[in-house]
């Protein structure tokens, strides 16, 4: 059975009638040519003069077209790859039947959506708009990763209008995850960013919130905490840490060596440090709120306070506990743990919570909702996206690698971004010790 025909674009139309007056006019100055060596007329120079022109304007007017269409004063080279992605994507939208019908000089045409592509600098990445059309067929149903080549979708979303859907993508042949051979390389690298901001891979840099860490052993969990960590004990801002974790591990250790009169492992002096975190935020409340003032909508980075961060590894090991204890005491962690999560961005003070799973029993749903970073590394169960980025929610289909997995952000990745934490090819511990000395 013979594959059915795809309607012409009102773009092919437009190159055929183009193409058909050029092959008109050659036409009729072969004959004219004929006509003349026949009849010596004397005009085949002139009109040889006339094609000539006519045909240098053809290319011309066809050149300036596809360089204006594909933003060459961006150079030849940015052109020439805005054209194949265009190319493969009209492509791709035609084969789907992702297209409006219209009539065009009395023909039937696919009219396909409009589409923008706007480049980084080294090609790496691009945004691109594809115009909402508003027909019954979804836009779900056109492979775009597969159009793109080389270019896979990171995200996708709606803008602002709804005209257009937009998709952020990266050129997949480069690695976005940055290694570190040794402790000065991931400082410098920090230094490039501001004292509020931490470096997830090349693409995404996060700001500083509450935190929500969830992977399986063997995600990549620890080390995507340490490089953040090691982060914050390079910035030229003192970060204040804290660190609680109830298993008594490598965190433990780490914290000993950045902080050690802030790290605990026992359950009552965790809830004992937690008390004395809040007291701080509290204090730092009335402080800043004379401060605001002269600056109503600031918050502790425009006064440049110093951040506390407040790690819990293992969250689930310190709830198990705690839901052992008297009711009195257990409402009074659940109040401190709320206060942080909810009146600590504006004040600088921040929750992290570490744990293999996020269901309600192991962390409160409150909690869970109220942190505003949210990262599952690795391939994690169906559930485990659920409980920690909600119901609906599509996941980037990949098999993640060691320290890859899909992180949330307030204005980073309002739906799930693939993410690509460091490899720290250094001793760890060691680089701390001399930073501390």
């Amino acid at each position: 059975m013979l594959k059915q025909n795809k309607l012409a674009t009102i773009r092919i139309q437009n190159t055929r009638f183009t193409y058909g007056v050029y092959f008109m006019i050659s036409v009729v100055t072969l004959l004219i040519k004929y006509a003349d060596s026949q009849f010596k007329l004397g005009v085949s120079i002139h009109v040889n003069n006339l094609f000539f022109v006519v045909t240098i304007t053809f290319i011309l007017i066809q050149l300036t077209i596809w360089l204006i269409r594909n933003k060459a004063h961006n150079g030849i080279k940015y052109a020439i790859r805005h054209y194949f992605v265009i190319f493969r994507l009209r492509k791709a939208f035609l084969d789907a039947n992702y297209y409006n019908k219209r009539f065009y000089f009395n023909n039937e045409v696919a009219d396909l959506p409009k589409i923008k592509v706007v480049f980084s600098k080294d090609y790496s990445k691009a945004k691109l708009l594809v115009q909402n059309i508003n027909i019954k067929k979804g836009i779900g149903e056109v492979n775009i990763s597969f159009a793109l080549d080389n270019f896979v979708v990171d995200r996708a979303y709606l803008s602002n209008d709804e005209n257009y859907h937009v998709f952020e993508i990266y050129d997949s042949n480069i690695v976005q995850q940055y290694e570190f051979n040794n402790f000065n390389e991931l400082r410098e690298q920090t230094s490039q960013l501001d004292a509020y901001t931490l470096q997830i891979d090349k693409s995404i840099a996060i700001p500083l919130h509450g935190t929500l860490l969830v992977g399986q052993t063997g995600s990549g969990k620890t080390y995507a905490l340490y490089s953040l960590i090691l982060q914050m004990v390079a910035k030229k801002v003192h970060y204040n840490l804290y660190f609680a974790d109830p298993k008594n591990s490598s965190l433990a250790v780490l914290g000993d060596k950045i902080s050690k009169e802030n790290t605990t492992t026992d359950i009552d002096e965790t809830i004992k440090s937690l008390q004395i975190f809040v007291g701080k935020m509290n204090d730092r409340k009335v402080e800043i709120k004379e401060k605001l003032s002269t600056k109503l909508e600031a918050d502790y980075s425009d006064f440049k306070y110093e951040p506390h961060i407040f790690i819990f590894d293992e969250f689930a090991s310190f709830q198990s506990v705690i839901q052992t204890m008297e009711k009195k005491k257990r409402d009074e962690v659940t109040k401190l743990l709320s206060q942080v999560v909810l009146q600590g961005r504006q004040l600088g003070f921040f929750l992290w919570i570490v744990m293999q799973k996020s269901d309600a029993s192991l962390l409160p749903t409150n909690l869970r909702e109220n942190l505003p970073v949210k990262l599952v590394l690795g391939n994690a169960e169906k559930q485990t996206y659920v409980t920690a980025f909600g119901a609906g929610v599509d996941i980037p289909e990949k098999n993640f690698e060691l320290g890859q997995g899909v992180l949330t952000c307030p204005d980073v990745a309002d739906t799930p971004r693939i993410c690509h934490f460091s490899y720290l090819n250094f001793d760890i511990l060691d680089a701390v010790g001399r930073l501390q000395t």
